[in-house]
């Protein structure tokens, strides 16, 4: 991400009379520093009403990687459940998977962060909850014929971990800090596998399915309205204290997640809007395929009892199992 100076035009703000301005390319709009910041807050606030994400009644766990998305997440829920009448107060939840030095450090920034504002905070390990780090896993499965890659391993046990330790905190509600960028390319990367069976089961207002939910908490997604750089702005503008790298392994493995950014980038050279315009085509058509496809069947896993679609086991089991072998 480049330098943040680097955004900051000489202008009229859209809303006020400060001359050094963000310019939105998407909306056409001018905002200053203190316009700009009301303007993410009023976002995210609007979001989590729009999408109907919390009550006043919730205990809501926040997913806390230490980088930007996350402490941005948590300090406005933060603000949020401040100004709420009777809320409860949050906990922060980190994974870690045992990432020598990347994980070690967002930790850090993680702890500080919770410390300066007394936010309870709590830490789940890969190796206290499987037996191995990740960091074992790739070098224990790299030779391997099925070896599947760092992230794909990574991401089954963290969601696993995340929602087993947010239900064990009493959490009702576990708040991720994925924004539009993360939302579109996600959406993308289902359409170009024919996913559409996820698709249709993150549609945002779907009926409770009580046989799911005594397994799985439900998530919300406070940022999905807000483009990336504009989390990194606002995350640097308030001079939150975050780690700004990426995990290693994303860097090192090529994967087709970080080819569809690239695509999505470029396309944003050309049309600034093209990650809302895919937002949208996700909302309709999780909405239109949830109607259309109604209730599913699904098997139990014979190992964990958790839903596990049409197999015998889950992923997550699958995997464990693998690495005891």
């Amino acid at each position: 991400m480049s330098n943040y100076n680097t955004f900051f035009k000489k202008a009229k703000c859209s809303h006020c009379d400060n001359h050094i301005v963000i310019q939105r390319k998407y909306s056409g709009e001018n905002l200053c520093l203190k316009c700009f910041q009301q303007n993410i807050e009023k976002i995210v606030y609007k979001t989590i009403s729009k999408y109907e994400m919390l009550k006043p009644q919730d205990r809501i766990i926040v997913a806390l990687s230490g980088g930007k998305d996350s402490i941005a997440l948590l300090y406005n829920l933060y603000m949020i459940q401040n100004r709420t009448h009777n809320s409860k107060p949050l906990i922060a939840l980190t994974i870690d998977e045992g990432i020598k030095d990347y994980r070690e450090n967002s930790i850090k920034k993680a702890k500080d962060f919770c410390k300066k504002y007394n936010i309870e905070y709590r830490i789940i390990s890969f190796k206290e909850k499987i037996g191995n780090t990740l960091n074992e896993i790739v070098k224990m499965k790299k030779e391997t014929p099925d070896y599947k890659y760092a992230c794909n391993y990574c991401a089954t046990i963290r969601r696993r971990l995340l929602n087993d330790g947010a239900k064990e905190l009493g959490g009702t509600i576990l708040a991720m800090g994925h924004n539009l960028t993360d939302f579109a390319e996600t959406y993308l990367m289902n359409i170009l596998y024919n996913r559409l069976d996820i698709i249709a089961n993150q549609y945002f207002f779907k009926e409770e399915n009580k046989k799911i939910s005594q397994f799985y908490i439900k998530k919300i997604f406070p940022l999905i309205r807000i483009p990336e750089e504009e989390i990194f702005l606002y995350s640097n503008i308030k001079k939150f204290d975050y780690y700004p790298s990426h995990c290693p392994y994303r860097e090192q493995d090529p994967i087709i997640r970080k080819r569809v950014l690239d695509f999505i980038q470029q396309c944003k050279e050309s049309s600034p809007e093209i990650e809302f315009n895919l937002l949208n085509g996700f909302l309709e058509l999780s909405k239109g395929l949830y109607h259309q496809k109604g209730n599913r069947n699904y098997n139990s896993c014979q190992i964990c009892g958790y839903p596990c679609g049409t197999g015998k086991f889950c992923t997550f089991c699958k995997y464990i199992q693998e690495f005891k072998k």
